[in-house]
């Protein structure tokens, strides 16, 4: 049954011209350079400080610890975050 979930909802998003990220618990992290990175998939905003920055991503949740982070874009279903980001984590 799952299965026929998520083909019904990637045949949606295809219908839709949506990003697939948005229909179903699927995310992309893309880092560029050394101090940004791009979620897609972001559900919202669990934690957010300096230190700490979390995302909710649907069935987990994506921590990233450092300095001086930032989200510097958070629009749909798309986070970009900035500064000295020295640990990802997974979590359910």
């Amino acid at each position: 049954m799952k299965k026929k979930k998520e083909a019904f909802a990637k045949k949606l998003a295809d219908e839709l011209q949506f990003p697939e990220t948005a229909v179903t618990d699927t995310f992309h992290i893309e880092f560029t350079g050394g101090s940004d990175v791009t979620v897609e998939g972001c559900k919202g905003v669990v934690e957010y400080s300096e230190d700490v920055i979390a995302l909710n991503l649907g069935k987990n949740v994506l921590r990233f610890r450092g300095a001086n982070l930032e989200i510097s874009v958070f629009s749909g279903e798309q986070a970009v975050i900035k500064g000295d980001i020295a640990i990802m984590e997974f979590s359910s």
